[in-house]
Order: C-alpha cells, then structure tokens, then sequence
C-alpha cells in the first residue's frame, strides 16, 4: 500500500489526482482535511503523522510512505515550528520506516542545500551542512534531509530524497508564494525587480516525479528542477499571456532588503534566495524521472487560469 503525507499542499493534492487518474491505490495520512481535496474520492485516515504508534497501526512491512507534509516558512517568523516538523517529525517518520522496513520518499526542498555563487550548475549534494544556511526554515529542512541522507549513503535506507525549486501550476489553494506573485501581477503595468532569478518547476512534474519513485527502485537523491528565468524574465510572461504591455524597472538587491517591509508578501529571506544561485543541474532528474517537462508558458498560463477561476483574493 502507498500512503501519502501532505496532501493538502500544492504538490500534495496535484500527487493524490495523479494517483486517482492512474487507479493507483493508497491511502492519505492527515492531521485535518482541506478544501484542496474536497470533492475527491480519496480514502484517508486522521491522527497525528507524526506519532509512530498512529504510524504503527496502518502501515507494514513493505508498504511505501511518501512523506511530502512539511511547514512552508519563507518570511522565517516560525522558527520553532519549522524544527518541530521538518527536522524532528521528518526524523520520527525516517526512524519509523527504517525500523519497519518501509520504503520512504521524501519531498525535501532546494532551500536546503548551500548554493556557491560560482557554481556553474548546482547539483545534489553529497552532504548537506546546515551551519552554512541562514533562515529557519532552511536549517530545518537540511536538518531532518542530512538525517535522512546519512543513512541512504550508509546503505541503511531504501529511500529517495526529491528536491523541488520553486513550485507552480495549479491547483494552488493556499496559494504558494509564487502563485501568490503571478495572481498579483496579473493587471500591473509597473514592475520594479531585482536583477536576480529562480527556477522553477510545474507541480504536475513534481507528481510525476513522485511517481516514477514509486513505480521505479530508485535510491538516492533528485533535484526536481525545471526552468531558469530571471525575474524580469518571470514578470514579462506573465504580461504576455495577460496580454497587456509594462514598465519594468531594476532595483538593487541591497535596495530591495532594506525596504522588503513595505510589501508585506515578500521577505528578506525570499530576496535573498533571488539573488542566490539560481542555476539547477536537472540531468539525474530527467534521466530517472521526468524527460519532458512542461514548458514554462504552459506552466504559467495553467496557474493564471487557474488562479482567476479559483482564487478570490486577499
């Protein structure tokens, strides 16, 4: 049997339709609903996901965990509750299926590995060293995926760590930091940005990403990494599938963290990962995974579709 954490996240939910499209069965394993799976004929069990007897009663030897739940905290107020779940609970679950012989597949994030300036293209880490990272979230993600990647390098673990940069497309309920960004640029005709970028990766990717981990016996690490853009770059599609022309205006980068408290989305953590190395290898990903991934203006027209017929707004 597979069983699912976090579905009602953005990855999460797009993973469970996937499994409902295919007529894969699994069960989801949650501490509450949410609207991200109303409507979906998904079977689901309640209880604490992290307590290895709610774990214990549901899941034996030889079942697959897909542990995709973790607390999101980019604006690095939450601390202590980023530590809770994505180190010790992450650590609890890791225990658990090493314990029971379970096969485990662990959606971590890119924010956790040190990213050098002068790397050319950033790859999956052969150790992950959270004294290098500054926010809490960050250095709780790498706590609890060092964990799990000491025990994949000592042999102990059949397990596979998954990596995804900045994730989009839809489906996108809560909605993600970048689904937020595209939703509010959907009628500006004004864009100050930051010569810096990211990447990133449609969700429907990252599910099938997870997919090909259950239906493939894969071990070790995958960064789920899909298109570079630059800022600018990132604005501009969006105005050209909105149809609707812009000023754009660069802005420092030491500019943009000292006044980032005037616009309450945005963080100095956020700022900084724009300005942070952007350039993701996505070879062993699209080797093992995913060969073709969705082009970014499909990806970025399907969220604004999405977003306009879903979200209300705040």
């Amino acid at each position: 049997m597979i069983y699912v954490t976090g579905a009602t996240g953005h990855i999460g939910n797009n993973f469970v339709r996937l499994l409902l499209d295919k007529g894969i069965a699994f069960t989801i394993l949650q501490r509450q609903t949410g609207k991200a799976l109303v409507g979906l004929d998904a079977p689901s069990i309640t209880g604490d996901i992290f307590d290895r007897k709610f774990l214990g009663k549901h899941i034996r030897k030889g079942d697959i965990l897909v542990h995709i739940a973790g607390f999101i905290d980019l604006k690095d107020k939450y601390s202590e509750l980023s530590d809770e779940i994505n180190n010790i609970g992450t650590k609890t679950i890791v225990d658990f299926c090493q314990g029971l012989q379970v096969r485990l597949i662990y959606t971590s994030s890119v924010d956790c590995i040190y990213r050098d300036k002068n790397q050319i293209r950033v790859a999956e880490p052969d150790n992950i060293d959270f004294h290098k990272l500054r926010s809490g979230y960050a250095i709780s993600k790498a706590k609890g995926t060092k964990y799990l990647l000491d025990k994949i390098n000592n042999e102990q673990m059949d397990a596979v760590i998954l990596y995804p940069s900045a994730v989009i497309g839809a489906n996108d309920y809560k909605p993600s930091a970048a689904g937020l960004e595209i939703y509010k640029s959907l009628n500006k005709r004004l864009f100050f940005y930051i010569k810096g970028g990211y990447n990133f990766i449609d969700v429907a990717d990252c599910a099938l990403a997870l997919l090909a981990c259950i239906q493939k016996p894969l071990v070790g690490q995958y960064i789920l990494a899909g298109h570079n853009m630059t800022i600018k770059e990132f604005y501009k599609e969006i105005c050209s599938l909105g149809g609707h022309s812009a000023l754009f205006l660069p802005i420092p980068g030491f500019i943009a963290r000292l006044f980032v408290f005037l616009i309450p989305r945005f963080s100095k953590v956020m700022i900084d990962a724009i300005l942070d190395n952007y350039q993701y290898d996505n070879s062993r990903m699209r080797r093992d995974l995913v060969m073709d991934l969705t082009p970014f203006s499909v990806t970025v027209r399907n969220t604004i579709m999405w977003l306009k017929s879903n979200y209300k707004g705040k």
